[in-house]
């Protein structure tokens, strides 16, 4: 199904891994609205060559008042949103003992409070106009505990039973919700992630289709999700190339 011209809200869309989902559904026939911290220069320069109307608006996902900001905004310029993809997030990889509150809390507000407030915005539109998609990124550690990240953990764990819940409680308005979890993705954040020490060899051992994902990867599976499931709610598809499945790696030297 196409999306034929309907609105669609892709938080941290301004690159990565938001930004190769803004362009995916723009190519599905969306009208896309990239939500960023930071300007989406590129990413609507990108979209306008696909020929395809786009509204950036920056916005902290965090703080309730700039979010209600960013959906009045929407109405106005493009309408109510008939998919939203919460891809903004941000990451800390610092031992436990030694995490700063204000890190939690940074981490927390925008990887599971931004998540909680713009499904809250979007879902009352979707209901108004009679259903909708949403879409939340996860990650792989959603469903294990990841050494030096008790904060990125913790706020994508919460993610994953926000998104349970809004699956039950939305499913009488017509509104699917799902999430998607990433392996590790070649974007700035995973560089940046893999960078230290031996952990990039120890993932490929660990990933049975021996490469690290790409944006492209985990927007396939979002459009899905935004386009032709139409009895899927309340689900989580990680797409890790097969990480997540891994108890002993594959030993070709045996």
């Amino acid at each position: 199904m196409a999306l034929d011209d309907r609105v669609v809200v892709v938080t941290g869309g301004a690159q990565g891994i938001g930004q190769g989902i803004a362009l995916r559904l723009a190519a599905a026939g969306g009208r896309v609205a990239v939500f960023d911290a930071r300007p989406a220069t590129e990413t609507l320069s990108r979209l306008g060559e696909l020929g395809r109307s786009a509204l950036g608006v920056e916005v902290d996902v965090s703080d309730a008042a700039d979010v209600a900001r960013a959906y009045e905004r929407l109405d106005v310029e493009l309408g109510p949103p008939y998919a939203l993809v919460n891809a903004a997030g941000i990451f800390a990889d610092i031992p436990f003992l030694d995490t700063p509150i204000d890190v939690w809390d940074r981490v927390m507000g925008v990887n599971a409070r931004g998540v909680f407030l713009c499904c809250q915005e979007a879902a009352r539109r979707m209901s108004a106009a009679g259903g909708g998609r949403i879409v939340n990124i996860l990650s792989t550690a959603s469903a294990q505990g990841f050494a030096l990240e008790s904060a990125y953990c913790a706020s994508k764990g919460a993610v994953l039973l926000l998104t349970r819940v809004l699956a039950v409680e939305l499913a009488p308005l017509g509104i699917t919700v799902n999430g998607v979890g990433p392996g590790t993705v070649e974007t700035a954040m995973g560089r940046d992630y893999l960078a230290r020490g031996p952990i990039a060899g120890h993932e490929l051992s660990r990933t049975p289709m021996g490469r690290f994902g790409r944006p492209a990867d985990i927007a396939e599976t979002v459009s899905f999700l935004v386009t032709d499931a139409t009895w899927l709610t309340g689900q989580a598809i990680y797409v890790d190339g097969g990480f997540l499945a891994t108890g002993l790696p594959l030993l070709t030297e045996m």
